[in-house]
């Protein structure tokens, strides 16, 4: 079972999926820049383009560790957007605001968080998006684009349960790396990949048949009216026919002047509608400017925090035959140290370090005047040869410095190899 596919193809997933539950958004710019200036399109085929960067940011991150050639191939892969075919100047403005917000992103997971791979967006903050766009997209009269929004929903929600399904079996796979006992991990993911493929595609399929009100109002007036002329039949307990007879047809009925009332025209918007879509497409090219802003600040400073971190590391390296990298076995009391929570302080990891302790402490009386002084130099494995116990050492380096999760069988042992 290779895991490195699994997360490689995990990675592609996650991006398109976050990319397209952005897509909304654009619809909605071009949405507003074909209701105002009356040129603007779906600009479907440059969106698609655009989902490419964040992959191509991906394998930089993967491939390139220096700084200097990080930056520079980041800069000119973001370059390509100018080329993307956009057929308008918003749709435009759009793939080049798309493509330094992923610049920004691959910048930040890998100088700050010293991370390859990206986070999928919330669900919930993904269909917010998505309705809010689907009712501007809307409200601006524009019917033909709905299926465009609905369907990049739909498309978002199916990735977002099958990147769901991967991000947890992968953090399973990591948190048993360590597990002793045979693990089928090829068979644990071909089961559940089944499954979740399965009810996604059936689920996908429900929103996007229900989401076609036009067909599907039609299926459903016959059997409306069948069901309204039923329960008349009930309710009534006459026949239909009957029903139909009783009701006057009204005959040459004078027609009352209403006069004039002045009414608007209907092709025409209320004055506060538009006032509305101006105040909302200025303030979002605020935000946007903002957020830019913003990001590019933080870039830098990102920058410069990485160039001290490499130079501290160079000078760490450089005067390293002077410094004791040695771990100390922590007995000594750290009054600056927070207060753990009640349930840290009892959990097995914490108990393994108390038992660690308590024999260190009880072992006094019965050490050399030299071991005695250098109580809080010793490491765990010198400390378990000098008072001859066995796996004590293991156990409490587990405890104290790995990622491992302890349970009560490890505190057992410790309580065994601690007589």
């Amino acid at each position: 079972m290779n895991i490195d596919k699994i997360r490689f193809v995990n990675e592609i997933l996650t991006e398109q999926m976050n990319h397209w539950l952005l897509y909304p958004l654009a619809l909605f710019v071009a949405g507003a820049s074909r209701n105002l200036t009356g040129v603007g399109n779906p600009m479907l085929p440059a969106w698609a383009l655009c989902g490419l960067i964040p992959f191509c940011f991906f394998l930089i991150r993967r491939r390139v560790t220096r700084l200097f050639p990080f930056v520079l191939l980041h800069l000119v892969t973001a370059s390509l957007s100018l080329l993307i075919p956009a057929g308008f100047s918003a749709g435009k403005v759009v793939c080049i605001l798309c493509t330094v917000g992923y610049l920004l992103h691959s910048h930040v997971l890998r100088l700050k968080h010293d991370a390859v791979f990206s986070d999928r967006m919330h669900l919930a903050a993904g269909v917010g998006i998505g309705a809010v766009s689907v009712f501007f997209v809307h409200y601006l009269e524009i019917r033909e684009w709905d299926n465009c929004c609905i369907l990049s929903l739909i498309a978002g929600i199916a990735l977002y349960f099958i990147v769901y399904y991967m991000d947890h079996y992968l953090y399973f796979l990591s948190v048993n790396e360590s597990s002793a006992g045979y693990l089928p991990a090829a068979e644990m993911f071909h089961s559940g990949m089944g499954l979740v493929l399965a009810y996604t595609i059936l689920g996908a399929g429900i929103l996007f048949f229900s989401a076609q009100f036009a067909w599907l109002s039609r299926i459903l007036q016959p059997l409306k009216n069948l069901l309204f002329g039923f329960l008349r039949f009930l309710l009534s307990g006459r026949t239909m026919a009957e029903e139909e007879a009783e009701i006057p047809i009204a005959e040459g009925m004078p027609q009352s002047d209403m006069g004039e009332m002045g009414l608007p025209e209907t092709n025409a918007p209320f004055w506060l509608w538009k006032l509305l879509e101006y105040l909302a497409i200025v303030a979002l090219v605020l935000f946007l400017c903002g957020v830019i802003l913003i990001s590019l600040v933080k870039l830098f400073q990102l920058i410069q925090q990485y160039r001290n971190l490499h130079l501290q590391k160079k000078q760490n390296i450089e005067s390293a035959d002077a410094v004791d990298l040695r771990e100390k076995c922590g007995l000594e009391r750290n009054f600056q140290r927070k207060r753990l929570n009640l349930l840290a302080a009892i959990s097995p990891r914490e108990r393994i370090r108390k038992l660690y302790k308590k024999k260190l402490l009880t072992s006094i009386p019965r050490m050399a005047e030299e071991d005695r002084n250098r109580l809080a130099l010793y490491t765990a494995a010198e400390w378990e040869r000098k008072l001859e116990t066995v796996g004590m050492a293991v156990l409490y380096d587990q405890a104290r410095y790995s990622h491992r999760e302890m349970t009560g069988a490890d505190v057992k042992r410790m309580k065994e190899n601690c007589r």
